[in-house]
């Protein structure tokens, strides 16, 4: 079963913090992580998704990010990582 975990809307240093604790008892299962409602996405916070990303695929299981919102994506690509992003999907349609 997948499990899921709806990101806040700001994701700033101390939020990022925040996420790691929030992650951790997810972690041996499958994760859709809804992102579509972040406005403020920081560096901090993209690093500790990448590695929760990482850890996923080391544990043999998949971390998605699901429907970026469009400052998610601002950041990604502002972090040159938008076109590396594999755990990254197309927003779901309604």
């Amino acid at each position: 079963m997948t499990e899921s975990l709806c990101l806040p809307r700001r994701l700033d240093s101390a939020a990022a913090l925040q996420l790691v604790p929030a992650l951790l008892p997810l972690r041996n299962r499958p994760l859709r992580i809804d992102a579509s409602e972040v406005e403020v996405m920081g560096a901090l916070a993209f690093e500790v998704l990448l590695s929760a990303a990482r850890q996923w695929a080391d544990d043999g299981h998949v971390l998605t990010l699901s429907r970026p919102s469009d400052p998610v994506r601002a950041a990604a690509r502002s972090l040159g990582l938008e076109r590396s992003m594999p755990w990254s999907e197309e927003p779901e349609s309604a």
